[in-house]
């Protein structure tokens, strides 16, 4: 009986492994789904959380806790947090362009010879926490002392941090937390190759680093990444904070739902419009507020501006030529979108079976033996997303004292210049050679770009210029980062 259960579960990681993109999935009974959200529209809240991602699902857990304030989530993506494809970290490799994903692109990038960036988002509970590669980084305390926010301060953001934070690692306690709920961990695999990386680094004289979020000490080195991770499944923002909401009485959750505009009063938020994903007849929900409750909105990078625009909080002018009533004149809406461009260097080994590409694959299909460590003993190459070993560097391109490079090593050979390229293209490759990539990213971006309005329609994507390398010193950080990762790949060691 064990056997067929093991069999079964292995089916089971098949199938999701083989869904492709369905995008928003049609509504099967819409007149029950029209009073589902009837229901929960008929009575107002202290608070409506707009974006289900990271931030949303911390905030509904904190904002609910006492049970004294009723809370509405509103998400356009999908519920399905805890499918097998999120789960295993290693199933990445099925979710960016799936259903999973809003699948934004940048438009024609002038310093990209004019291509069009993708950009992955998570479209699910927990946002692109379900969706990324699963790296723990907060950043430096200088990063945060640099912004003179008060408030701000990594004096004051490292309490919060750590209250959040449920370390595994033994990590310095000065640093760290143990009572949270975020888990931060190292991967339960490491590659023949991703430890010579380390040593490949320390003999080139990078230096090692044992946790890249010590700010007790510089950030530079190479050594493991801490990932989000919980005993070999990935964490996500549903799992660690959503799920201790998901239940309690006052808090609403409801998916498949696009925040059309935010209802205003004056200047006065009074509540949030709203239709239903796959709804052809575009029926519109009101969900209201209660004196003083407000609207949070945590919809990320791309889809908070837009949905800022739409409801009339931004540039006049722009808003004007979309027809859509200013509610406020606000001309910095949708600027300073900032993203660390990425180049890759690959090479291949003559050594067979040593990458993670080998061990994944038996005979041109998935090697049973990887599924069946993860759903056994939740151990394995599955555990890890491929990137999780690598450093952080201050070339001669950096204009301050913090590392301007951010290298990830990968036990693979790249499909592509870019990393995103490799993990869309991997999963339709029936065999591939043994190598090893290190990707180098601008980690401290100079480069802005901005969010600007498509439609005055929210179901409509946004128009995205990135502005990619708009700061020339981005071109030379990665300029510098390729000739470190040709050094690192060709070194003697």
């Amino acid at each position: 009986m064990k056997g067929l259960a093991l069999l079964a579960a292995f089916l089971a990681v098949q199938n999701a492994v083989a869904a492709t993109m369905a995008g928003a999935r049609p509504i099967e009974n819409l007149p029950r789904a029209h009073a589902t959200h009837e229901k929960a529209t008929s009575e107002p809240y202290d608070y409506i959380i707009v974006g289900g991602g990271l931030a949303g699902c911390l905030l509904a857990e904190r904002l609910s806790q006492n049970g004294s304030k009723r809370i509405l989530v509103l998400e356009a993506g999908r519920a399905d947090y805890n499918s097998l494809k999120i789960r295993i970290p290693a199933g990445i490799l099925r979710l960016f362009k799936s259903e999973y994903d809003w699948q934004y692109e940048s438009g024609g990038e002038p310093n990209c010879e004019g291509r069009n960036i993708y950009l992955q988002r998570g479209f699910v509970l927990g946002g692109s926490s379900c969706t990324n590669v699963c790296l723990h980084h907060r950043g430096s305390a200088q990063d945060y002392d640099d912004w003179k926010v008060p408030g701000w301060t990594a004096a004051d953001v490292l309490p919060v941090f750590k209250a959040s934070q449920k370390d595994t690692t033994g990590a310095s306690a000065e640093y760290h937390g143990t009572g949270g709920e975020w888990t931060m961990s190292h991967v339960r695999y490491q590659n023949p190759l991703s430890k010579q990386f380390i040593r490949v680094g320390k003999a080139a004289g990078l230096g090692v680093n044992t946790d890249f979020n010590n700010w007790s000490k510089p950030q530079t080195g190479v050594g493991r990444f801490h990932v989000s991770e919980t005993n070999g499944e990935r964490c996500s923002g549903a799992t660690a904070f959503l799920s201790k909401a998901i239940n309690r009485k006052n808090v609403v959750i409801q998916t498949g739902c696009m925040a059309r505009r935010i209802d205003f009063e004056s200047k006065t938020a009074k509540g949030v419009t709203y239709n239903l994903m796959g709804d052809d007849t575009c029926k519109n929900f009101e969900a209201s507020l209660k004196p003083g409750g407000e609207v949070l909105v945590t919809s990320g990078a791309i889809a908070s501006p837009q949905l800022l625009m739409c409801s009339g909080i931004g540039p006049a002018e722009h808003l004007e030529s979309h027809g859509i009533p200013v509610v406020h004149d606000n001309p910095n809406v949708g600027l300073n979108l900032q993203d660390h461009p990425a180049a890759v260097v690959s090479f291949r080994t003559p050594k067979k079976g040593v990458s993670v590409t080998s061990k994944l694959r038996l005979f041109g299909k998935t090697n049973p033996i990887p599924v069946l460590q993860w759903l056994i003993f939740k151990r394995g190459l599955l555990t890890s997303t491929g990137c999780d070993h690598g450093g952080f560097v201050r070339t001669t391109a950096a204009k301050t004292n913090q590392p301007d490079l951010q290298l990830r090593f990968l036990a693979a050979k790249a499909l592509g210049p870019d990393g995103m390229t490799t993990f869309t293209q991997l999963r339709s490759s029936k065999s591939h050679e043994d190598g090893y990539s290190i990707q180098s990213i601008a980690c401290r971006a100079r480069s802005q770009g901005r969010v600007r309005l498509a439609s005055s329609n929210t179901m409509v994507k946004p128009s995205i210029e990135a502005g990619y390398f708009s700061d020339p010193n981005d071109l030379a950080t990665l300029r510098e980062g390729i000739k470190l990762g040709r050094q690192l790949c060709n070194h003697p060691e």
